[in-house]
C-alpha cells in the first residue's frame, strides 16, 4: 500500500516546477501517494525556516501526522551548506526525509533505517564541518615587496572544506550539486579531483536505488 507523503519544490527557473513536478510523481507511483505539493521559488539565499511554504508544509505534516517528506534534492534545500544540513538535521528528527536525485542515503523501505543513515551522515558532515573551521585558509608565502600582501587568488576552499567535499563526492553527489552546495566553479571541483581519477566523470559507486516496478 502506497504511503501518503508530501512533496517540497525550491525552484529557481521559471519552467522549473512543471519539470520537477512530474520526477516527483515519477518518483512516487509505487511507494507514495502525494497528498500536497509545497512550492518556493528563488527562495534559495532564504533559510527554508523562513519560506512561506516550507513553514507551510511542517505545519501541514504536523496537523495531519504525516511523516514521509519528498525534496526534489539535497542542493535546492538551501544554498548555504551548513544551513541545509541542519534544516535536514531538523527534519530527520521527525519525519523521514526522501530526495529525488541523487538519493544516496537508501534504505527507501525502511523508514527507520533511512533516518539512521541520514543521521550518520550528518554526523560525518559535522565533523568535517568543524574541522573546516578551526583550519583557516593558509596565506600564501609569497607576498608583494613592502606591502605585506599575499601574491595570487585566495584559495576557494580550505582542507576541511575539500576534505568535506571528497566525502560527499564518495556518496555519489553529483558534480553539480556539489557546486552549489559549496559555491564554487565546476573547474574548481575538477581540479580538486584530478588527484582522485575514480571519483571524476559520472560516479556510479553509490547512485539512487533504481525503482522495481512491482510484477503483475
Amino acid at each position: 500500500m502506497k504511503k501518503d507523503a508530501v512533496a517540497y519544490l525550491n525552484t529557481r527557473k521559471k519552467g522549473d516546477f512543471v519539470a520537477q513536478k512530474n520526477e516527483v510523481e515519477n518518483y512516487s507511483k509505487y511507494r507514495f501517494q502525494i497528498v500536497e505539493i509545497f512550492h518556493d521559488h528563488r527562495a534559495n539565499a532564504t533559510p527554508p525556516e523562513k519560506r512561506k511554504a516550507f513553514t507551510a508544509m511542517l505545519e501541514y505534516c504536523a496537523a495531519n501526522d504525516c511523516s514521509a517528506i519528498i525534496i526534489y534534492d539535497l542542493a535546492s534545500l538551501a544554498r548555504d551548506m551548513d544551513i541545509g544540513l541542519a534544516t535536514l538535521k531538523n527534519l530527520n528528527e521527525r519525519y523521514t526525509v526522501y530526495f529525488v536525485n541523487d538519493d544516496f542515503f537508501g534504505s527507501r523501505d525502511d523508514p527507520e533505517l533511512r533516518r539512521e543513515a541520514i543521521g550518520n551522515f550528518i554526523v560525518y558532515m559535522d565533523r568535517y564541518q568543524e574541522s573546516a573551521r578551526k583550519a583557516a585558509a593558509p596565506a600564501s608565502k609569497k607576498v608583494k615587496k613592502g606591502g605585506g600582501r599575499p601574491i595570487g587568488r585566495p584559495r576557494a576552499l580550505n582542507d576541511g572544506q575539500v576534505e568535506a567535499l571528497i566525502t560527499i563526492r564518495r556518496t555519489g553527489t553529483s558534480i553539480s550539486q556539489i557546486c552549489r552546495m559549496f559555491g564554487v566553479s565546476r573547474s574548481t571541483v575538477s581540479k580538486i579531483l584530478n588527484d582522485y581519477p575514480e571519483l571524476k566523470g559520472t560516479w556510479k559507486g553509490a547512485r539512487q536505488e533504481a525503482a522495481e516496478e512491482p510484477t503483475e
